[in-house]
């Protein structure tokens, strides 16, 4: 049970800023493709 949780946490926190990252980048690439498309 330790080893899990342990992996699961250390995966959660090298998860959240990647999550991060990977939605302001799709929004940053979202409004470039609709600035772009006008």
């Amino acid at each position: 049970e330790g080893l899990i949780f342990g992996t699961g946490a250390k995966m959660f926190i090298l998860a959240g800023p990647v999550i991060v990252y990977g939605t302001l980048t799709s929004m940053i690439v979202g409004l470039i493709y609709y600035f772009v498309g006008r």
